[in-house]
C-alpha cells in the first residue's frame, strides 16, 4: 500500500505573561503518513462494427433475402451490413485478403462449393452449425469436417410452360419421348410461336445439356462425369447428344441462343412455350401460379444447388458469424425466406404446406426424384466457362460436336 505526505495545520495558543502583553495565536505543523487507496483503471476496446456478410444476389434476389437478415438482427440484436459481390467476382477477390489474414466480411455466401473446398483452410469448421440436419443440397466437406452450409436449394427441374397458354391451345403434357416430338411440332405450329423452346444463353444452355444427361443416362453418368470415371468421349454420352439434342437442334424446336434475362419475358409473353431454368424464375414472373413443370420423359434426377455459407478463420467475430448461418437454417429463417418464393428450403424436413403455390407443387415434385449436384458448378474452376463456351458452340454448329466433347476431356481437371 503506498502512502502519502500532508500537511495537518495545529493550533497552539500560547498565553505569554508578561507586562503590557496580550495572548497570541502561533501555527505550528507536523508531517502525517495517510494511507492512499490506489484505484487502477483500464481501457477496454469494444468492437461495436456491424457484422458483415456479402451476398451473391442483388435486385428482387436480394430484397427477398432482407426479411431474414431484419429477423437475425430483431431476435439476436446483433447489426447486420450486407454486401452484394458475385461469386464469379467474390472468388478470384478473396485469397489475397485470406493470405494478408484481413477478409472484407466475417460471414461469406456464394454458389461454387468447389472453391469452398479448394480454400478450406482458411475457413472456419462449422459441423456443429450443420449439425444433425439432413440437406437436400450437400454441404462442404474436408475430411469430415464441414466448411459450407447450403443456404437455399435452387433445382433446375426441367422445362417451365404457362398453364394457360397449354389450356389455350389444347395442349397435353407429354408422358413419351415420342409423344414429347409430337407436342413440339403441335407447338411450331401455334401462331406467334418462335420456338417451341427456348435456348437462354450462357450457363442455362449446359444446364439443359446436364437435363438430358441426367434423364437419359442416369445418377450414375453425371456422377461419374464429376468424378472423371465417366469420358466426355464414351460412346455412351455421345449418344444422348446425338439421339436427343442434336434431332431437336436441327428441326428447330429450340431457339437461336437469346439473353438469359430476355428469353424469361419473352416465354412468359407466348415467343416460346417451354422454358428451361432454375426455379428462381418464379422471382421474375407476376404470376408463379400459372407455372407448371414439364420433365423430360422418363426423368428421375433433378440437378440441385445452392449457395453455401462460409466463416473466414480471421474474423474476430466467429461466434455471431455462427449465430447467422444457424438462423438461416432455422424454421424462422426459412420461413421468412421460402414464403416470398423463388428458393425451396436446403433442409429436407422442410413442410411442403409452408410454400407458396408453385413452390409447393414443385417442392412435392421433387421428392420423387435423386437430386443431383450442379456438374459444372461442381467441378468449377477454368473448365466451368469453358464448358458453357463448348455448349454454345455445339448448340449453334451441332456438327462440331466430336470437337466439343474431346474439349471438354482434354481439359478436365485432375
Amino acid at each position: 500500500m503506498k502512502f502519502r505526505k500532508i500537511i495537518v495545520p495545529l493550533i497552539v495558543a500560547m498565553v505569554l505573561v508578561l507586562s503590557a502583553c496580550t495572548p497570541e495565536t502561533i501555527e505550528v505543523t507536523k508531517e502525517v503518513e495517510v494511507e492512499k487507496e490506489v484505484i487502477v483503471t483500464k481501457e477496454v476496446e469494444v468492437d461495436t462494427s456491424p457484422l458483415s456478410i456479402t451476398i451473391p444476389w442483388t435486385g428482387d434476389a436480394m430484397d427477398l433475402f432482407m426479411p431474414v437478415v431484419e429477423g437475425f438482427e430483431a431476435e439476436t440484436g446483433i447489426d447486420v451490413k450486407v454486401l452484394p459481390y458475385d461469386t464469379a467476382d467474390l472468388g478470384p477477390l478473396l485469397p489475397a485478403q485470406f493470405a494478408a489474414e484481413e477478409p472484407m466480411a466475417d460471414v461469406f455466401i456464394m454458389s461454387w462449393s468447389w472453391w469452398i473446398e479448394q480454400n478450406s483452410e482458411h475457413l472456419v469448421d462449422i459441423s456443429d452449425v450443420a449439425g444433425d440436419y439432413d440437406f437436400l443440397a450437400n454441404t462442404v466437406e474436408v475430411d469430415g469436417a464441414v466448411y459450407g452450409i447450403p443456404s437455399y436449394l435452387f433445382v433446375k427441374p426441367g422445362f417451365w410452360y404457362r398453364q394457360s397458354f397449354f389450356e389455350a391451345n389444347n395442349l397435353v403434357p407429354a408422358e413419351t419421348w415420342d409423344d414429347f416430338l409430337v407436342m413440339l411440332d403441335e407447338i411450331n405450329g401455334i401462331d406467334g410461336i418462335v420456338a417451341p423452346m427456348t435456348s437462354p444463353s450462357g450457363y442455362p444452355i449446359a444446364d439443359i445439356v446436364e437435363n438430358f444427361l441426367g434423364t437419359f443416362g442416369g445418377a450414375e453418368m453425371v456422377q461419374g462425369i464429376i468424378d472423371g470415371d465417366v469420358k466426355w468421349t464414351d460412346p455412351e454420352v455421345k449418344a444422348i447428344f446425338v439421339d436427343r439434342i442434336v434431332p431437336l437442334l436441327e428441326a428447330g424446336y429450340f431457339s437461336a441462343p437469346v439473353d438469359r434475362h430476355a428469353a424469361t419475358d419473352l416465354w412468359w409473353e407466348g415467343d416460346y412455350a417451354l422454358h428451361f431454368y432454375g426455379n428462381w424464375v418464379s422471382e421474375s414472373v407476376d404470376d408463379p401460379a400459372d407455372m407448371g413443370i414439364y420433365t423430360l420423359p422418363g426423368a428421375t434426377t433433378v440437378v440441385g444447388g445452392s449457395d453455401w455459407m462460409f466463416i473466414s478463420k480471421y474474423t474476430n467475430k466467429i461466434d455471431q458469424a455462427k449465430a447467422f448461418i444457424a438462423y438461416v437454417i432455422s424454421d424462422a429463417g426459412m420461413d421468412l425466406r421460402l414464403g416470398n418464393g423463388g428458393r425451396l428450403s436446403s433442409r429436407a424436413d422442410y413442410p411442403t404446406e409452408l410454400y407458396p403455390v408453385a413452390e409447393a407443387t414443385l417442392a412435392e415434385k421433387i421428392n420423387e426424384f435423386t437430386v443431383l449436384p450442379d456438374l459444372d458448378d461442381t467441378i468449377g474452376g477454368e473448365w466451368q466457362e469453358l464448358f458453357w463456351d463448348q455448349m454454345a458452340l455445339f448448340w449453334v454448329e451441332p456438327s462440331s460436336l466430336d470437337d466439343v466433347l474431346e474439349m471438354l476431356q482434354e481439359n478436365m481437371p485432375e
